[in-house]
């Protein structure tokens, strides 16, 4: 039988290697890699002339994320790009969507928020919307995407997008559970089971 190597001793005057310190390798570090080159959407201005600004997309680790059958999307919000968000999400076929106004501050730290060229700010805390969205799994890219593209200006108080796994879902009026109590008619499901079988 052979023998096997003893553990060899930690010297508590020695420092461990930052590799030591890891307890995964850094080649699978969590670190977000950018996609490859941005494609890039034409913005036509009054004045006649158009610049372009590249399509932001949420980059994605598949490892990352908790597998569960549905997701909740919190998205915070600039209040006046709320009625772009929805508005895009019923094109695509989201019908279920809650909003609540809620206040608070983040990488902005409550400074002066700009709406219509004019500059405001109250006490530390900003005014936002909270988005809540529940969906399958097949359609949580679709609808963070969605939201990036219509929420976005560039600018820092944009907001962030929270995504969370949800064990299920209960229709209240008929006691239905799952996939039954998610979907609604006319959603987005329809939509995409509808291209499919085209």
């Amino acid at each position: 039988m052979a023998a096997m190597a003893k553990p060899q001793a930690l010297n508590p005057l020695k420092p461990l290697s930052a590799e030591a310190l890891l307890p995964f390798s850094p080649s699978k570090s969590l670190l977000f890699m950018p996609r490859a080159s941005p494609r890039c959407e034409s913005l036509h201005h009054s004045n006649g002339s158009a610049s372009f600004r590249p399509v932001i997309k949420a980059q994605s680790s598949p490892d990352y994320v908790p597998d569960s059958q549905f997701y909740k999307i919190e998205a915070i919000l600039r209040p006046w790009r709320v009625a772009h968000v929805s508005s895009g999400l019923m094109k695509m076929g989201i019908r279920g969507v809650t909003v609540s106004d809620v206040r608070g501050f983040g990488a902005q730290g409550g400074s002066m928020e700009r709406q219509a060229g004019s500059e405001f700010s109250e006490n530390m805390f900003l005014a936002k919307v909270k988005m809540e969205i529940v969906v399958s799994k097949d359609q949580v890219e679709a609808v963070i995407d969605k939201i990036i593209e219509e929420a976005r200006t560039g600018e820092i108080g944009d907001g962030k997008i929270f995504l969370i796994p949800v064990s299920d879902v209960i229709r209240i009026r008929t006691g239905e559970r799952g996939e039954k109590a998610e979907r609604m008619m006319g959603g987005l499901a329809d939509i995409i089971s509808t291209a499919s079988s085209n």
